[in-house]
C-alpha cells in the first residue's frame, strides 16, 4: 500500500482510487479479511493515508518507507505477536480469491516460501542495452509472477536482515531476497483475473473484471 499514483498523472496513490465505488484497496482486504485465515493484517501505507476508518481491530494501519523493501520490513516488524506464516499482498490487485490464499498457506507451510504465478501467455525478450534483442528464452520456462507470496516468518525476516547486511537496498520482490539466502522459492497457481492495477487501461480492465463477476452471480 505504499506506493503512489505517478503513473495515472494523478496525486491520489493507485490503492486508493475507485473501483466500482470502493477504493481498490478495500476488495483484497475483504477477500482476507472473509476468509477467516488470518489473525493479524497489516496495511503499510504511503504515509499521508495513513488514516483509515472502519477496520476491524485485527487490522492494523503502519507508515511505509522509501521503497517498496523497506515497507515489506516495516510491515514485517509490526505485527503484534509473531506469526508462523506471513501473506505479503500487493493492495492493487483486488481479484485475489480465498482459494490462491488457502494455497498460499499451505504451500508455505510445506515449502517456506512460495510465489503465486500463472504461465506467461507472450513471447518475452531478453535485451542488456535497451535497443537489441540479446536472447528469447522458451516460453514454456518462463512465468509471470503474482502476489500473494508467502513464507514462514522467521524465513522472510532473516532473507530482510541478510539484504540489510549485504546492502541490498532496492529489491522489487520478497521472493528475491529468500532466493538470495540460497533458499528455494516453489510457487502455486495463479489466476489471469489477479491483475495489478498499475494504469488507467488497468483500472478499465479491472472495473470489467468486477462486473462481469458480479453478473455471473
Amino acid at each position: 500500500m505504499g506506493g503512489s499514483g505517478v503513473r495515472f498523472g494523478c496525486e491520489v496513490p493507485k490503492q486508493f482510487l475507485l473501483l466500482c465505488g470502493k477504493k481498490v484497496f478495500y476488495h483484497p482486504l475483504e477477500t482476507f479479511i472473509q476468509s477467516g485465515f488470518f489473525e493479524e493484517i497489516v496495511l503499510v501505507c504511503h504515509p499521508e493515508w495513513v488514516n483509515i476508518p472502519d477496520l476491524p481491530d485485527f487490522v492494523r494501519v503502519v507508515s511505509g518507507g522509501k521503497t517498496r523493501q523497506d515497507s515489506s520490513l516495516i510491515g514485517l516488524q509490526s505485527f503484534t505477536k509473531k506469526p508462523d506464516i506471513v501473506l505479503i499482498h500487493d493492495a492493487v490487485r483486488p481479484f485475489v480469491t480465498e482459494e490462491i490464499l488457502r494455497q498460499n498457506i499451505l504451500g508455505a507451510m510445506q515449502y517456506g516460501a512460495v510465489n503465486t504465478c500463472v504461465s506467461s501467455v507472450d513471447t518475452l525478450v531478453h535485451s542488456s542495452d535497451g535497443e537489441t534483442i540479446d536472447s528469447i528464452p522458451p516460453r514454456t520456462a518462463l512465468l509471470r509472477g503474482q502476489t500473494p507470496q508467502t513464507f514462514s516468518y522467521a524465513l522472510i525476516l532473516e532473507a530482510h536482515k541478510k539484504a540489510q547486511e549485504k546492502k541490498i537496498a532496492n529489491a522489487s520482490d520478497d521472493c528475491q531476497l529468500v532466493l538470495a539466502l540460497g533458499q528455494r522459492v516453489f510457487f502455486v497457481q495463479g489466476d489471469e483475473k489477479n491483475i495489478k492495477i498499475t494504469t488507467e487501461l488497468d483500472l478499465q480492465i479491472a472495473e470489467t473484471i468486477h462486473s462481469r463477476t458480479i453478473f455471473e452471480i
